[in-house]
């Protein structure tokens, strides 16, 4: 499908809900990961649909700016927390701002809506993730050194509900991380598409739409793919990531550090990669009937001749048991990321 490009007008009327994934599971597996975020009105007025299906709403955290003497920043005092812990949890992240809970207010109540806008020292911090502040103790600081968590990621929010005139193209953006306390490097596609139905947090149907639909959209993951996988992705017979799809590398974010002998050396937290902003590029055609419509993503499992890479190559850090190709252990039955669009 050809058509003219022109600047979009876009108004990304609310940013519904998120879920956390965690150690255990991915998202929507325990009531202690739901962290919804409040309908507020907008421009637009109250939201088209009922996104959360009757669940309860989990508060959303905001603490006051206080100075912490032992990250030199305005990081939350955390009480049970050792000057060490500090360290290895959060010693590779970026300082943390003094407007931090100012700004990601803002974000939770749909003000801010542009991720784009957003500088990585606001949504690299585990603290902009609502589930943190419920998760950090028996996560991080009384974890069971012998457990194993090899998968766990998704995305921030899991829903946004937008605005745009027909003829346009627009660029949606979202957070896509690793779950807290997850221990391998999660290889993964992350497969964009336009489901039959919209759905909420409680899996119910929100809205249908028909394949004919898409012959009024293009519609790709802008962000390049991971570098290493660029690098080998034309020397291997066949891989199964699409033109439009996105392959990464999340990195883990809970690690026992050992020595050649396998004896305990350190832990180590937050990388400074465990969150990545993914780009939603959608060309909206003239010809567009008006109505809603949702694109989503999905998660593929990496083929055979990608993860021989990452298994065998001593080349870079995600050798061996390390490397996890996600999507075999946890599913879902709503999708990683829906993006309502009301076409006007």
């Amino acid at each position: 499908m050809a058509h003219t490009k022109k600047k979009a007008k876009i108004i990304v009327a609310v940013v519904v809900l998120c879920f956390i994934g965690t150690a255990s599971a991915i998202i929507f597996t325990s009531s202690e990961n739901e962290s919804f975020l409040d309908m507020i009105q907008q421009k637009k007025g109250e939201p088209r649909y009922d996104y959360t299906g009757g669940s309860e709403l989990f508060p959303v955290e905001f603490r006051e700016k206080v100075w912490n003497n032992i990250t030199g920043d305005f990081r939350p005092n955390y009480p049970n927390m050792t000057n060490e812990e500090y360290a290895w949890i959060f010693g590779n992240l970026p300082p943390f701002p003094e407007d931090f809970f100012s700004i990601t207010e803002l974000v939770y109540e749909g003000k801010i809506a542009d991720f784009s806008r957003i500088t990585e020292e606001y949504w690299k911090q585990p603290e902009f993730y609502t589930a943190w502040f419920s998760l950090y103790e028996p996560k991080y600081l009384r974890n069971n050194p012998g457990s194993w968590c090899p998968e766990g990621y998704g995305c921030f929010p899991l829903i946004k509900e937008g605005y745009v005139d027909k003829g346009v193209t627009m660029r949606i953006d979202t957070f896509f991380r690793t779950g807290f306390a997850v221990e391998a490097y999660q290889g993964l596609i992350l497969r964009p598409y336009m489901p039959k139905e919209a759905k909420n947090v409680m899996g119910n149907t929100l809205f249908e739409q028909s394949d004919s639909v898409e012959k009024y959209f293009n519609y790709h993951i802008t962000n390049p793919d991971n570098a290493i996988f660029t690098s080998f992705k034309d020397s291997i017979s066949s891989n199964n990531v699409l033109e439009k799809d996105w392959f990464t590398v999340l990195e883990p974010t809970y690690s026992l550090i050992l020595d050649k002998y396998g004896n305990f050396v350190q832990y180590q937290g937050f990388p400074e990669d465990w969150v990545q902003i993914v780009t939603l590029e959608i060309d909206v055609a003239p010809d567009t009937p008006t109505g809603d419509y949702v694109f989503a993503f999905k998660i593929e499992e990496p083929c055979y001749h990608i993860n021989q890479e990452f298994y065998y190559s001593i080349d870079h850090e995600y050798y061996g048991s390390k490397y996890n190709p996600v999507g075999r252990m946890f599913k879902t039955d709503i999708p990683h990321f829906q993006l309502i669009l009301h076409v006007q």
